[in-house]
């Protein structure tokens, strides 16, 4: 067995990827900031220990798996003068993928959740290691196969070669990196050449426009066309609901507690993945029903009279889809959002379509925008935002407590990629124990 240490451990996909090296026997331990983040709790489940940043942590002999905004620190230098190996995330993610049957979830939107819908489904039979990007990870070596989230960032995905690819769809995203829509097509495209088996989201039209010739493919979506499709949808205030369809002929009914056109999607692209390792449709309709969902993916809190969630939509699409699903859920309750921009450039290349997206809820509140390390400061601000807005307010600091206390009634969303989900959980602790969880 070896030895691993991870620079900046904390990260969803970092501590992911340390659980299931874990899980198979490993000693990892790993290095990151004091701060507890949404991920913490599961290293400390596996008793994996983290230590703050010091070249003392790196002893020779040790394998290291070294986060993206960690590659000039200290203990990364003191690793190359004692000639560890070295690894990114992204390096060591694909060399490992390639021991499996690997299934790899990538998409510009819906990544999380159709993995880990997968999970939980193959999971009722088989053995299976995973890597979902709400920092859950985990397995058995002894099974084959592996499921995990392919994120194309930086063309990062491109470091994997998995037996079955699904894509959720294609779009316009990490505009600190991509040029264009083009540009990310080409990345895409090229990450299905690298693929065995395509999984598919037919009604996308970005991703229609690039499927290689000459693969094993496999669409669904709504359209009769597709090999898999959903008609006659519906929900009520627990589940969605739609006759599945393959092939044109009626399966069966089935039954998610999601909401919202996407979760119809990413379960219709679980359902194709699963089944070409299950046979039993009625294992996966179980599975389905049974879900749960992942961290921070519309997840869900009551408190008092209010309906608390915390959701990671960054994207105008996204932040669409969410509104979406909680008027569906909650048609009589009004909608207000506490949201956090991830990154300048972000805001900067979708700002009058965030506006657009935000005003959708009854009431918007911004915090500043959260700057990740890959990105200097630049020329906007939230307040570029909330003038678009209207109605909007700004809230940087613990006013927020008493101002969203203020909306009785009401669903109240954390809403962001960075941070915000601390400010939720402040909001929560505030209500004391007279909250219950979904």
């Amino acid at each position: 067995m070896s030895h691993y240490h991870f620079i900046g451990i904390k990260g969803a996909g970092m501590s992911s990827l340390a659980c299931l090296l874990s899980d198979f026997g490993h000693t990892v331990q790993g290095s990151d900031v004091l701060e507890d983040f949404f991920t913490t709790n599961n290293l400390e489940l596996k008793k994996i220990k983290i230590f703050p940043f010091d070249e003392k942590n790196i002893k020779k002999g040790i394998i290291m798996i070294v986060g993206n905004a960690f590659l000039d620190n200290e203990e990364h230098q003191k690793a190359i003068e004692l000639g560890c190996e070295i690894y990114t995330y992204y390096e060591f993610l694909g060399k490992l993928s390639k021991s499996f049957q690997s299934i790899a979830v990538s998409g510009s939107h819906g990544k999380t959740t159709t993995t880990s819908l997968i999970y939980q489904i193959l999971s009722k039979q088989k053995d299976i290691n995973y890597l979902i990007g709400d920092g859950q990870g985990g397995g058995n070596s002894e099974s084959n196969l592996f499921v995990f989230e392919a994120c194309e960032y930086q063309r990062h995905f491109l470091h994997y070669f998995p037996k079955v690819a699904i894509i959720t769809n294609v779009d316009y995203d990490h505009p600190d990196y991509y040029k264009d829509i083009k540009d990310v097509q080409s990345a895409f495209k090229q990450f299905m050449i690298q693929s065995d088996v395509i999984i598919y989201n037919g009604d996308d039209p970005y991703l229609t426009e690039i499927i290689p010739a000459h693969k094993q493919v496999i669409s669904y979506g709504l359209n009769k066309h597709h090999d898999y499709y959903a008609e006659n949808i519906s929900n009520d205030h627990h589940f969605s609901y739609y006759d599945l369809y393959i092939k044109n002929k009626f399966i069966s009914k089935i039954k998610i507690p999601l909401f919202g056109m996407h979760s119809v999607y990413n379960s219709l692209a679980a359902i194709v993945t699963c089944q070409l390792f299950i046979d039993d449709i009625n294992v996966i309709k179980m599975a389905l029903t049974e879900y749960h969902k992942s961290k921070r993916r519309f997840e869900e809190q009551v408190c008092s009279d209010q309906v608390i969630i915390s959701d990671y939509a960054h994207h105008p699409k996204e932040i669409a889809s969410t509104i979406e699903a909680i008027r569906c859920k909650y048609p009589f309750k009004k909608i207000i959002i506490y949201f956090q921009p991830h990154t300048f450039t972000r805001t900067i290349s979708f700002l009058k379509d965030f506006a657009t997206q935000l005003s959708l809820a009854d009431k918007v509140y911004l915090r500043k925008i959260f700057s990740s390390a890959r990105e200097n400061e630049q020329t906007i601000s939230v307040y570029d935002l909330a003038k678009l807005i209207e109605g909007c307010e700004v809230i940087n600091d613990d006013s927020y407590l008493n101002e969203l206390k203020n909306h009785k009634n009401s669903v109240i969303v954390f809403m962001g990629a960075g941070d915000i989900d601390k400010y939720c959980t402040i909001y929560i602790d505030s209500f004391k124990n007279n909250h219950k969880f979904y």
